[in-house]
């Protein structure tokens, strides 16, 4: 069975197997590092829309956890000293929504460590955009009447009382979320400014 085909063999010096075998290791290298930036880059996103997922979940949910710790009664003697720092990294590591609100819920103390951290933030926020643009203004109270106010108001409306249109509000709440994103979980955050 003869293809037609002749074998040739090539006779490589030392130093051209050598060079090769460089260059091959500098193209492996490079795969490696070009591989590991990609997953260090998804890493870093997911991390980010982790946290804007989750600001959104503390101010949607921010009237019931208000709620639940005005309404709850408990002894701080009793409960185990927690840190807000050691409840924002359980959030970042919890995947589903119920879950993160009904174990903020499930403990009084923990519930008035959220909501003190997030009414704490929220007046940073009015502070830092009370210094800015009346766009930045607008914001704040966006986020206000959106989520916090205890008269919620939709996004028509708020439209309307501010005179812009809802895709105006929609951009104002991205923009709120954040910078309130990294207020509420630190300095990781801190990209978006």
């Amino acid at each position: 069975m003869d293809t037609g085909k002749e074998k040739q063999f090539i006779v490589l010096s030392k130093e051209e197997v050598e060079s090769m075998i460089q260059q091959a290791a500098v193209a492996g290298a490079q795969v490696a590092t070009d591989t590991m930036l990609v997953a260090q880059r998804r890493a870093e996103k997911e991390r980010i829309d982790r946290r804007l997922h989750n600001t959104e979940l503390l101010l949607r949910n921010y009237r019931t956890l208000k709620a639940s710790c005005e309404n709850a009664v408990y002894e701080s003697r009793d409960s185990k000293r927690e840190e807000v720092t050691e409840m924002l990294e359980d959030i970042m590591e919890m995947k589903d929504d119920k879950v993160i609100v009904e174990s903020i819920k499930a403990s009084a103390k923990r519930t008035a460590l959220m909501v003190q951290h997030i009414d704490k933030m929220l007046d940073v926020y009015r502070i830092y955009c009370g210094k800015l643009s009346e766009k930045d203004k607008r914001r704040y109270k966006v986020i206000k009447l959106l989520y916090i106010s205890k008269q919620s108001m939709n996004i028509t409306e708020i439209s309307k009382k501010f005179s812009v249109s809802k895709v105006t509000i929609y951009e104002d709440l991205k923009i709120a979320k954040e910078r309130l994103s990294s207020l509420f979980f630190g300095i990781d955050g801190l990209r978006f400014f």
